[in-house]
């Protein structure tokens, strides 16, 4: 089964599409295959953060509820970082 990433940004609009479409351009290029979904932080529950395997936020998110790893994209926007982020990515869906 394809694992599920969870792209969030405060309004769910333009930082989180800018990151998804790197997400996808990433997997693509690595022949990796993922479900890619976005969202706004005020939309997601806990239990929607938990259904993912991994959550790619534009800020960092405290809620200690979470038990899915949560990386902050922002490197993704900025380019700063980029390489590390993809890294984690690539080990969610692979492992």
């Amino acid at each position: 089964m394809a694992k599920k990433i969870l792209v969030v940004c405060g309004n769910g609009i333009a930082s989180s599409s800018i990151m998804v479409a790197g997400v996808n351009d990433f997997l693509k290029e690595n022949n990796l295959t993922a479900q890619v979904d976005k969202a706004s932080l005020m939309e997601c529950s806990t239990e929607k953060f938990n259904s993912y395997d991994l959550v790619v936020s534009s800020t960092k998110i405290d809620n200690p509820d979470i038990t899915t790893k949560v990386i902050v994209g922002a490197g993704l926007l900025t380019g700063i970082g980029e390489d590390e982020i993809l890294d984690q990515v690539k080990q969610t869906v692979e492992g």
